[in-house]
């Protein structure tokens, strides 16, 4: 039997999380050996959803054994890959992001212009005509719900909704913001969260031609949690800055409620990207980008045409 590692990108949110433990059930069904794996602690949406079902948290790993086949779930932008990355046997790739990956051989790979990862998933388990339990109904509807933010984020698609209609009745859960609520409250606990931790708690590293630049985003329902530690984050984003030789770096503070994204910048080198790429003033290193709730569809591709350009 075939043993693969399926990996998420470097700092997992709950659709890599699940999905990529879905993706092992769907490739144990094609007789595969699979095991998921994560790359870092995981958010407290993640960890509620995990006890709240009773689901096995993976291990952590940031290199993967170069003699085992490997799955890319979720991601596959190398600076959000495993440190080994160049050195694995990379047969499957299932994601919803723009593709930025080139193998040495071919490999099973299915891309979607979808909301969520577990989306392209349930059309992959009904297309082989594999059963979905209960179980995984409910961990393919978290993903989608999460990624959407109830729907209000603008990567939703109406394909989106019609799965996550389907995975209601599997799943026996007929209230979508009785399911979602407590997950995003969860996700917003931030006040004892060491503060290098709550800037680091959803981001992703970029690299744009000598570029390199780190987008943080806290989706929260109370944005106070965030911005009330401004100067906190200030202090350590210019550390994170220096530490990792970054070019730019912001940190989103998304309201799900109010669907309001209020930035943090640290310098005016950021300061004058965000105001020339965004058409907004910054004041008290703050900027407010207004419903700009998608990093993947509001955010990074402007900033990708920016930095590219310059």
């Amino acid at each position: 039997m075939t043993s693969i590692q399926i990996i998420w990108h470097k700092n997992p949110d709950t659709d890599c999380t699940l999905s990529a433990i879905i993706m092992a059930e769907y490739l144990r069904n094609k007789w595969y050996s699979a095991t998921p794996y994560i790359q870092w602690t995981l958010n407290k949406e993640t960890e509620y959803l995990l006890e709240k079902y009773n689901i096995s948290k993976p291990e952590i790993k940031t290199s993967l054994d170069t003699n085992i086949e490997v799955c890319l779930v979720d991601h596959n932008e190398a600076s959000q890959a495993p440190e080994n990355l160049w050195e694995l046997d990379i047969t499957w790739l299932v994601d919803h992001h723009k593709v930025r990956f080139e193998t040495s051989s071919p490999l099973n790979m299915r891309v979607e212009p979808i909301c969520s990862t577990a989306s392209i998933l349930y059309k992959m388990f009904r297309e082989s005509w594999y059963e979905i339990s209960e179980k995984t109904a409910i961990m393919m509807l978290a993903c989608i719900m999460s990624d959407s933010l109830l729907w209000k984020s603008p990567t939703t698609t109406h394909e989106d909704k019609a799965i996550a209609s389907q995975l209601q009745i599997i799943a026996n859960i007929p209230d979508l913001e009785a399911f979602a609520m407590p997950m995003f409250e969860a996700k917003s606990d931030l006040w004892d969260m060491p503060v290098k931790d709550l800037i680091q708690y959803d981001y992703k590293n970029f690299q744009f031609w000598k570029y390199k630049i780190w987008v943080g985003t806290l989706e929260t329902t109370n944005p106070g949690y965030g911005l009330g530690r401004k100067q906190e984050i200030l202090i350590w984003m210019q550390e994170l800055k220096q530490e990792q030789n970054l070019d730019f770096i912001m940190l989103s503070v998304v309201d799900i409620l109010w669907e309001i994204n209020t930035t943090i910048v640290w310098d005016w080198n950021d300061s004058h990207v965000i105001e020339t790429v965004f058409w907004v003033n910054i004041k008290n290193n703050l900027a407010i980008l207004w419903t700009r709730l998608s990093r993947k569809k509001q955010i990074i591709p402007d900033l990708t045409a920016y930095f590219n350009a310059n």
